[in-house]
């Protein structure tokens, strides 16, 4: 190639790739728009936490029991200072669910009230849904619970998550907490 050639064959290279890029934010911006969900396990089942209302996961740790507690609270744990709260996901919901699983996750929710983690066998990954007109956050979905908003089917996508129900946060923390 000759030198007088390079700077034609560079405009076209970054004329082509100005192009595709342009391309893929068109793409982007026509996607439905979503939301994200923390998908967690409790024995067989699978929930979906709203990422908006995570502050971090954390490796189980014991448990300081308090008596007379709400039978979803397992205890206490000291956390960067703070005192919080250790509710029992399954226990929440009403499903079966035993002590902080050796190798299972506390989810820190960003709550405003009481400080609070939920204990869950473990933390499986990142899922998107995509918005549903009309479909209200913590609207009951007849799960047999009220915490539980809505079903989520199996994505077909990369995650391969499987199917889980989003809960609904805040109405599971009036639930629990006291």
């Amino acid at each position: 190639m000759k030198p007088a050639d390079r700077p034609s064959r560079t405009a076209a290279l970054r004329a082509e790739r100005t192009a595709a890029l342009a391309r893929r934010g068109a793409t982007a911006r026509a996607a439905a728009p979503s939301t994200a969900y923390l998908v967690c396990a409790c024995g067989t089942e699978r929930f979906g936490l709203p990422l908006s209302g995570v502050a971090r996961v954390l490796a189980a740790r014991p448990c300081t029991p308090v008596p007379g507690a709400a039978p979803a609270i397992l205890g206490l744990v000291a956390l960067s200072g703070r005192i919080v709260s250790v509710v029992g996901l399954a226990r929440a919901l009403g499903r079966p669910g035993a002590e902080v699983a050796a190798g299972g996750h506390l989810v820190v929710l960003r709550a405003g009230g009481t400080p609070t983690a939920l204990a869950v066998d473990r933390v499986l990954g990142l899922a998107h849904l995509a918005e549903v007109a009309g479909d209200a956050e913590g609207a009951e979905g007849g799960f047999g619970s009220d915490a539980v908003s809505r079903y989520a089917p199996a994505d077909p996508g990369p995650s391969g998550l499987g199917d889980f129900v989003v809960i609904d946060l805040p109405q599971l923390l009036r639930r629990t907490l006291p």
